[in-house]
């Protein structure tokens, strides 16, 4: 039976919380360095990270400088990340966006997703609804596994359904959900459906020169 994401996520918030506390997954070395590069690249006051989990990101923008918002469909992570920081926390989620809600603190100058897009579907009206949010010449930055790793880990280099998204992480996770891996092709073919907007990507590697990541900026024009 599939597990959908928010019940999934629900069930392993502590333990996802565990090993972000305690460093225990190795690719951050490189994933964290390189979200946190792309944001030093922003201009503006006010940012907001979409899916902040435990809200480690959110606090780190915080200490930057900028007026950070966190939100998280997940309300036992949004607990952990209210009691690190006096940065702004709100349970929210896609699907509010996807309706037109206004996210808590809007307008902002960027808005941040980093390794939380799982869906097939909606990603244009997820993004382009977010734009919205988002005031002129700002941006949307996304990082997400670098479709390589489908390769790496034995799959066909197509768009498709993974079944177990704690797979290969480090901690006692039950229950994962399945997730929707894109090839960079389709990446640039769901941002290209998006209006009045330029984008560019970047590949961050490890030390042995091997593709881990994307960094996705798409600005407002």
């Amino acid at each position: 039976m599939k597990t959908d994401t928010i019940t999934s996520w629900e069930k392993n918030a502590s333990e996802w919380i565990k090993i972000i506390q305690n460093n225990s997954i190795p690719s951050r070395k490189y994933t964290n360095r390189a979200i946190l590069d792309a944001v030093k690249e922003l201009k503006g006051k006010k940012i907001v990270d979409i899916g902040c989990g435990e809200g480690w990101l959110t606090r780190e923008m915080g200490k930057m400088g900028w007026e950070a918002t966190g939100i998280d469909a997940i309300q036992s992570l949004i607990t952990e990340a209210r009691k690190k920081s006096s940065d702004s926390f709100y349970v929210g989620t896609y699907e509010d966006i996807m309706a037109d809600k206004q996210i808590e603190n809007q307008p902002f100058d960027a808005a941040i997703f980093n390794f939380c897009l799982y869906a097939k579907d909606d990603l244009p009206l997820l993004l382009g609804n977010t734009l919205k949010q988002i005031t002129a010449k700002g941006s949307i930055v996304i990082q997400t596994l670098h479709p390589f790793f489908l390769v790496q880990n034995g799959f066909s280099y197509e768009s498709q359904w993974l079944s177990d998204s704690w797979k290969g992480l480090p901690g006692d996770f039950k229950d994962g959900h399945v997730w929707y891996a894109r090839t960079l092709e389709d990446w640039i073919r769901e941002i290209n459906t998006l209006q009045n907007v330029s984008f560019t990507i970047k590949e961050i590697r490890n030390d042995e020169g091997n593709p881990i990541s994307l960094i996705i900026k798409i600005t407002k024009l």
